[in-house]
This record gives structure tokens, C-alpha cells and sequence, in this order.
């Protein structure tokens, strides 16, 4: 359809013409926009946590993917994940496995299967070992180590971290440490730089082991300290394969990083309340009512806090505060007007709160209060009749506020006290 612009008729045409598509278009820009909406809302991440915090049956699955250093690593990751129930590592190395290889089909087919089956939430990559060799295009060989090498070697990298990161899972790179033979340490330096920056840009995470199996001089050195500071043999003697020990301090580096996102990863467990402010106020104090006189008058309701006790909140300066004071006549002008089930129930909370320890209200907005209980370490038979210490006696109060030193153990190295009689008398 053409349309000329011109006087008279033409012209009513042209206006009739976009009166009659103007609706369309704006459906057309509508329905494109509701589409990159939906698609954005798709491949957004549900959690800001690195790893996901509602696994599958409330149990991490953690599977450890390699070389022949593959196994050494599950193993060590085994021993330090040992106390987490909600952790189940498996190995899925195996000794031919290399990124240029041509196991590299089954490494592929590894990765699959963790997709499809979605019940993987984190994989440990350590490998490298056996991809010190030529990769073959239609131009001819690249030697290992080049610089176009590096580039096909990250290239495979990332095809292999996208897979596995676009399905949720935690990647964690495990770095090789360094060798014995110059040759062989120079190649796997560079492998590290390639993996390391292909990690990054994909939004995985690197390990770093290199610093745990050189001496001072940053040089090669077969022993060194393992996980209890003991010195102790930490590679093999080819320079290259590791020991027991040095598997366990390879896997304390995973550790270190894997617990540190899975505590990120349980934090955003913790989920604000649904419901009213009645319905929340029955779980969480002082959420139904954010005014200070109505936040003072719940402190109020707490045993050992508010009027009962006299305590009233104190500026910087020591002296009380002028609108604590208000909030704090307020909630004595309020607290007769406790058949409220809604008050009812929070002193009720706050009651059964201190008995077993303290708690912490801090206020949120919105109608959320966060809680912080702090309940003493011990038989939980006795927690009910152990009396709250004061402040001022608490170790923590006196050790990090005063300064005090702790009391030193008899026979340690700090115990500096004289036993000069005592061995006299035994004598």
C-alpha cells in the first residue's frame, strides 16, 4: 500500500489510514513488551545466594568431576564435609577425562545428565592433567600452550560452565597446584590463567591452591603444612599426584568457599511472614503496631523490660532520650488496653522467648521484625532453671568490652604463675 502525502484527499487518506492502524500498533508494542517481560522474568535468578537455598528433598547434592586427581579430591571432600548431614558428595571422575580429550564425549554426557536429572545443586571441576596435548582443527594442529590453544581450551571452559550454570548448578573450578618439572608447572600456570578467566566471566567461582604447596619463595616444594599446621608430605614422588594429606588441604580450600555460599544460601531461607497484620502479629511482635508508643508499649509487656523495671532507653550522651520518654508515657497510657489477642500473644511470645535465653527485636518496616535469640550452651534440661548472668559477669562482656584476660589453663604456655612451693611440698 503506498501513501503520498500531498493536499486535499491524500491527506484525509494518510489521517484516516493511522486512526484505522494506530490501535493495532500500540496492541502490537504492548504484547512485545509483556513477552521481553515474561522472558526476563524466566531467566531471572529466584535467589541472590550463589547456591540454591530449597534443594530437592532439603539435601545437597554435591558431585566432584576430574581427572585422576578426581578422586584423590572427593575423597578429602568427603572427610571435611563429614559433619553436614544435609551434604552428599559422589564422584564422577575418572582417570581419562580432559577438556581436548576424546573422553571428552563423556564428559559432555556427564554434564547432561546432571542437567536433565535436576537433582544436582553443586559440581566441583578439578582437571587438566591430561590436556597437555595438541588440538586439532581444519587448519592443522594447535600445540598446547599457545596462545590460540589457550583460546579453544577456554572456549570449552565456558560451553561447559554455561551448561551447567543456566541449569542452576554451583560451579566450583578447582585450580592444579603447582609441579616439579619446570615444563609441566609452566603449562599448568597457563591452564590456570584460561580456566580462571573463562570461570569468571561465566559466573562460576575459581579455587586457588597454588599458595598452599610452595615454599616461601613461591617455588615447588613436596612438603608443607596440612590442615592441622602439622609439616607433612603433601605431593607424590612424580611432583605431580598428591598424598592423602595433600587431597584433605586441596579440600579445604573447596570447603572454605562451598560453606561460606551455602550459609549465604540458608540465610534466604528465612522468608518474611504472609498474611495481615493480625496473622503476623500472633508469630512476630510489635508487627501489627510500628508506632513508637505502640513498639514501646510491647518493650513494656516483656519481663525485665519497659516500666516494670524502670529501664528507659538512652541517648550517646547517657542521659534519656526526650522521645523515649514520650513513647515511654505512651505505652503506660496503653498498657491498660491489654483484651487484645493480639497483645496477648506477644507478651505471651516474649515470655516464653526469655525464658529459655535472650532475644533481639530489631524493627524491619513494612509490619516484619527481625528476631535474634541468643539461648545458653548446655543441657537443654537445664535451660529452664539457669538463671540469666549479669552483663557485667559474662565472659564475652569481659574478654572483648573490658579487656580482661582469660584465666590460664595450669601447665600451658601462658600459665606464668609460680609452683615452687607445690613441688616443694610434694618433694
Amino acid at each position: 500500500m503506498s501513501v503520498s502525502i500531498g493536499c486535499g484527499g491524500n491527506t484525509r487518506d494518510l489521517k484516516g489510514w493511522v486512526r484505522a492502524h494506530l490501535a493495532s500498533l500500540i496492541s502490537a508494542l504492548l504484547l512485545l513488551a509483556c513477552g521481553i517481560a515474561a522472558a526476563s522474568a524466566q531467566n531471572a535468578t529466584p535467589s541472590s545466594s550463589y547456591i540454591t537455598p530449597f534443594p530437592h528433598g532439603d539435601r545437597y547434592q554435591i558431585r566432584v568431576i576430574g581427572d585422576w586427581l578426581g578422586a584423590g579430591l572427593t575423597a578429602g571432600l568427603q572427610d571435611a564435609l563429614k559433619s553436614e548431614a544435609s551434604l552428599e558428595v559422589s564422584d564422577m571422575s575418572r582417570s581419562g577425562y580432559g577438556l581436548v580429550r576424546a573422553e571428552q564425549n563423556g564428559l559432555s554426557a556427564e554434564a547432561a545428565k546432571m542437567v536433565s536429572g535436576g537433582s544436582v545443586h553443586i559440581a566441583v571441576f578439578m582437571m587438566g592433567m591430561n590436556d597437555r596435548i595438541s588440538i586439532r582443527i581444519a587448519a592443522g594442529n594447535v600445540q598446547p600452550g599457545s596462545a590460540e590453544w589457550k583460546e579453544l581450551y577456554g572456549k570449552e571452559a565456558e560451553r561447559l560452565i554455561k551448561q551447567l550454570r543456566h541449569a542452576g548448578v554451583a560451579v566450583y573450578w578447582v585450580g592444579l597446584p603447582p609441579m616439579s618439572n619446570p615444563g609441566l608447572n609452566e603449562f599448568v600456570a597457563g591452564l590456570n590463567d584460561t580456566v580462571r578467566q573463562a570461570v569468571y566471566l561465566n559466573g562460576a567461582k575459581f579455587v586457588e591452591t597454588s599458595a598452599g604447596f610452595t615454599d616461601q619463595s613461591g617455588a615447588y616444594s613436596a612438603w608443607g603444612a596440612d590442615i592441622s599446621g602439622q609439616t607433612k608430605r603433601l605431593r607424590e614422588g612424580d611432583g605431580a599426584g598428591l598424598t592423602q594429606a595433600g587431597y584433605r588441604k586441596i579440600a579445604s580450600f573447596v570447603e572454605i568457599s562451598i560453606r561460606r555460599d551455602l550459609a549465604q544460601a540458608r540465610s534466604q531461607r528465612n522468608i518474611p511472614l504472609a498474611g495481615d497484620e493480625e496473622e503476623q502479629a500472633r508469630v512476630v511482635p510489635s508487627s501489627a503496631h510500628n508506632s513508637p508508643a505502640k513498639s514501646a508499649a510491647v518493650e513494656g509487656a516483656k519481663p525485665g523490660l519497659g516500666a516494670a523495671t524502670g529501664w528507659k532507653p538512652e541517648t550517646a550522651s547517657g542521659r534519656p532520650d526526650a522521645a523515649a520518654k514520650v513513647a515511654t508515657a505512651g505505652a503506660k497510657a496503653e498498657a491498660p488496653a491489654a483484651p487484645d489477642p493480639a497483645r496477648r500473644d506477644q507478651a505471651a511470645f516474649a515470655e516464653a522467648g526469655n525464658q529459655s535465653g535472650e532475644y533481639i527485636l530489631a524493627e524491619l518496616g513494612n509490619g516484619l521484625t527481625s528476631i535474634a535469640v541468643i539461648t545458653p550452651v548446655g543441657d537443654l534440661s537445664m535451660r529452664e532453671i539457669q538463671r540469666q548472668t549479669p552483663l557485667a559477669d559474662r565472659l564475652y562482656f569481659k574478654v572483648l568490652s573490658r579487656g580482661e584476660a582469660l584465666p590460664a589453663k595450669e601447665g600451658r604456655a601462658d600459665d606464668f604463675r609460680w609452683h615452687g612451693e607445690e613441688t616443694t611440698q610434694s618433694q
